[in-house]
């Protein structure tokens, strides 16, 4: 199964959810759905951190959008830190 699509899909919420003006979205509600993906992520096996990792270098290796592709480099980081 080609997990891009759902990747994306998990780069779109997570960054609306970050970047959604107070008028659009309650930055409480906001947290707490960036929270709730957080949670279910870290459930991923270690190899399967490892594929979503993959799928998101690979999203932002092929982003023709300069700001796309940063998005998908920086989830990791807003899930689970520097790790």
């Amino acid at each position: 199964m080609d997990n891009t699509p759902l990747v994306r899909a998990i780069v779109e919420a997570l960054m609306f959810l970050e970047h959604a003006d107070d008028d659009e979205i309650d930055p409480d509600v906001a947290m707490r759905g960036i929270e709730g993906i957080r949670h279910e992520l870290d459930a991923l096996s270690d190899v399967d951190r490892a594929e979503f990792r993959l799928v998101l270098d690979r999203i932002a290796e092929t982003s023709g959008d300069s700001g796309h592709a940063q998005r998908a480099r920086e989830v990791p980081f807003m899930l689970w830190g520097g790790e």
